[in-house]
C-alpha cells in the first residue's frame, strides 16, 4: 500500500497537482481516467467525510463513479438531506475533450478534504463529483481532436462509445452513460448541477465565460435567487482571484462587438434538463485559447465560488427550491420552445480584442483574426430574454397505452409516478393528430429530429383498459413530463423519434377502385367538395396530380387509417 501511494505521488506530481497548501494547479497535462479514479480511492481511504462509489456504467462497459464529500452526514441522499445539507453536483469529463473539470475537481477534493478553511466551505453543502463521465471517450488519448484549444498537449474526445455527443442527450437517454446519469440525479436531487466545460468561438480576454440555467426558464423565486444572489457572488468572487469572467454568449454576426446573445439550453442540454426540475445549472466554459494552467485554475475558483454562495445562502436556496417545486406541481400552464425576445437589449461591458482581417493563405479572401496585442475594452449589444413559443395547458394528467411501455419506462426512470390500471376506466380527454411537421434531412445524435410540429386536437370521450397507464400531474417532476409527452415540444419524444411508428400510413387503397368510392363521398358532402375545390385553387401541382386529390379525400373518408398520425399519448382533461 505504501509503496502504490508513493507511486500515486509522482504521477500527481507529474500531472501538476499540488501537495501543499497553495491549491493551485501547474503544467500542462490532464490526468488518466485511471489516474483519476486512483486519486480518488486514495482520499476515500484517507478521510472519513469522503466515499467512492459506481452509479452506472458507460456505453463501454466501465463503470462510472460518484466521488462524495459529506462530513458527518452519512453518503446517502437522505441522510444528507437529514443533516439539512444543500447539494452541489460536479459533472466532469462529458466531453473529455475538455478535461479541465477533471484535473480542477480532483484539486477540489483535495483542497476541500486538506484544508480545514476550504472545508468550512461544506457546512452546508455535500458535494457529489462525477470524475469523469464519458470514460470511453477519456480512454481515447491523443493531440489532435482540437486543433483550436490551448492544451493540455494529450487528452480525450468529444463522443462517448455510440458515437454520442452525451451533452444532447439528456432527454432522449439513448446511452447508458445518460440513464445511470439520469437516475442518480433522480434519487440525490442536487440543488446546483454544475458541469466543467471548454468553449469554442470568438477570442476575448476573459479566462472563464458563465452559462447558467436561462433565467426565464426557472420559476420565479428560484430565478432571482440565482441571478441576483448567486451569480453576482460568482462574478465578485473570480474578479477577486483574478480570473476575468464573461457570460456564455453566440455572437449576433461575425464578432462579438456586433452584439452578444445568451445560449438557450433546451431540454436536450444538461442545464435545460435540470431546469425541468428545478435545479440551478451551471456551466463553466473556460476559454480555448488560454494557457491550460489558467484554465483549470479558473475552473476551480469558480467551483469553490459556487460552494460559497450555497454555503452561505443555504436557507434561501432550500426555500427557493422547495417553492420551485411546489409551483412546478401547482402550475397551470408550461411555455414550450423559447425563443429570444430581440427588443430587449443591455449594454454589456466587454474586454476584447481588434479584429482583423486579413487574406487567407488557403483561399486567398478575407478571413477573420484577432489581434492580442490590441486588447480594447467597450459595451456590446446584449440579449439574454427568451419568450415560449407555445404555452399549454397542463391536463390532469396523461393516459399512455400499455403498447407503449418504453415511453412509461422513461418516465419512470426519472421518478414520474405512473398508475398501471387495474380495470377498464373511461375519461374525457384531448386527442392530437400530427397536422404538420417538418424532419431533418440529416441525422441528429441518432436520430432524424422533427421540428414545427403542429397538432389538432378533439375532445371526446376514452375507455382506457386494464394494464394501460395513467401519469397524473400535480407531481414535481410536471415540466418533464410535459416537455416529454406534448408532442409539439422541439425535445419531446415525439421530437425525437420515439413516435414514428405513427407516421407510416399502414392502410391505403387502389385509385381504380377507390374512384367511384371518391365521387360517392363529394357528391353527399358539399364541405368536403368544398375543401378538395379549394385546395385545387390554391395550389396548381395539387390540380395536376389526381392522385393526390384521391388521397385528399381518402385522409378525410370513413375509410382513412385510423393510426395514421393519431398521437397515442392522450390527456386527460376530466373524468
Amino acid at each position: 500500500m505504501k509503496h502504490m501511494r508513493s507511486s500515486l505521488l509522482v504521477i500527481l506530481l507529474a500531472c501538476g497537482f499540488p501537495l501543499n497548501a497553495q491549491w493551485e494547479f501547474h503544467g500542462d497535462t490532464t490526468v488518466t481516467w485511471e489516474q483519476a479514479i486512483a486519486r480518488y480511492q486514495d482520499l476515500d481511504r484517507a478521510h472519513a467525510g469522503a466515499r467512492l462509489m459506481t452509479i452506472g456504467k458507460d456505453d463501454d462497459g466501465s463503470p462510472i463513479h460518484l466521488f462524495v464529500i459529506s462530513d458527518g452526514s452519512g453518503f446517502t441522499p437522505d441522510s444528507i438531506r437529514a443533516a439539512g445539507k444543500n447539494i452541489l453536483w460536479i459533472t466532469n469529463g462529458i466531453h473529455p475533450g475538455e478535461p479541465d473539470g477533471i484535473d480542477a475537481s480532483i484539486l477540489l477534493a483535495q483542497a476541500l478534504l486538506e484544508s480545514d478553511q476550504l472545508m468550512g466551505l461544506t457546512v452546508h453543502p455535500a458535494v457529489c463529483i462525477v470524475p469523469i463521465y464519458n470514460v470511453w471517450g477519456a480512454k481515447q488519448r491523443q493531440r489532435l481532436s482540437r486543433p483550436d484549444q490551448n492544451g493540455p498537449a494529450v487528452h480525450g474526445v468529444r463522443a462517448n462509445a455510440r458515437n454520442l455527443d452525451l451533452n444532447r442527450d439528456f432527454m432522449k437517454a439513448d446511452a447508458s452513460n445518460t440513464r445511470a446519469l439520469e437516475a442518480a440525479l433522480a434519487e440525490w436531487d442536487p440543488d446546483v448541477y454544475f458541469e466543467t466545460h471548454v468553449s469554442d468561438g470568438a477570442d476575448h480576454q476573459y479566462v472563464m465565460e458563465l452559462l447558467t440555467t436561462q433565467k426565464d426558464k426557472l420559476s420565479g423565486g428560484l430565478s432571482k435567487f440565482m441571478t441576483s444572489r448567486m451569480m453576482p457572488e460568482l462574478y465578485e468572487w473570480m474578479d477577486s482571484k483574478q480570473f476575468l469572467m464573461c457570460p456564455y454568449f453566440e455572437t449576433v454576426k461575425e464578432i462579438p462587438e456586433q452584439g452578444l446573445v445568451g445560449f438557450y439550453d433546451s431540454p436536450r442540454y444538461s442545464t435545460g434538463y435540470n431546469a425541468l426540475f428545478d435545479r440551478i445549472g451551471i456551466l463553466a466554459e473556460s476559454h480555448m485559447l488560454k494557457p491550460y494552467t489558467d484554465r483549470v485554475n479558473a475552473t476551480f475558483q469558480l467551483m469553490l465560488a459556487t460552494l460559497a454562495a450555497m454555503d452561505r445562502h443555504a436557507d434561501e436556496l432550500a426555500r427557493e427550491r422547495v417553492k420551485a417545486k411546489d409551483f412546478s406541481a401547482s402550475m397551470d400552464e408550461v411555455g414550450l420552445n423559447w425563443r429570444l425576445d430581440t427588443t430587449i437589449v443591455q449594454q454589456l461591458p466587454w474586454k476584447g480584442y481588434e479584429a482583423v482581417h486579413a487574406a487567407s493563405p488557403v483561399s486567398g479572401l478575407p478571413v477573420l483574426s484577432y489581434d492580442q496585442e490590441k486588447p480594447a475594452s467597450t459595451k456590446v449589444p446584449w440579449m439574454d430574454t427568451y419568450r415560449p413559443a407555445i404555452v399549454k395547458q397542463k391536463p390532469v394528467g396523461y393516459l399512455i397505452p400499455q403498447a407503449w411501455s418504453d415511453i412509461v419506462d422513461k418516465l419512470l426512470a426519472h421518478g414520474v409516478q405512473v398508475t398501471r390500471l387495474e380495470a377498464a376506466t373511461a375519461y374525457n380527454v384531448e386527442e392530437c393528430t400530427i397536422a404538420e411537421l417538418k424532419t431533418g434531412q440529416q441525422p441528429s445524435e441518432g436520430h432524424y429530429l422533427h421540428r414545427d410540429v403542429m397538432c389538432t386536437t378533439i375532445r371526446r370521450n376514452h375507455i382506457a383498459q386494464a394494464g394501460d397507464c395513467y401519469v397524473r400531474t400535480g407531481q414535481v417532476q410536471d415540466r418533464f413530463i410535459m416537455e416529454a409527452l406534448e408532442p409539439e415540444g422541439e425535445d419531446s419524444y415525439f421530437a425525437w423519434g420515439f413516435f414514428d411508428a405513427i407516421l407510416q400510413q399502414k392502410e391505403w387503397f387502389n385509385p381504380y377502385l377507390f374512384e367511384p368510392i371518391a365521387a360517392g363521398l363529394l357528391a353527399g358532402d358539399p364541405k368536403l367538395k368544398a375543401e378538395l375545390d379549394a385546395k385545387r385553387t390554391s395550389d396548381e401541382a395539387f390540380a395536376k396530380d389526381a392522385s393526390a386529390q384521391l388521397s385528399f379525400v381518402f385522409q378525410r373518408s370513413p375509410y382513412a387509417d385510423a393510426s395514421y398520425r393519431r398521437y397515442p399519448v392522450l390527456r386527460v382533461v376530466g373524468r
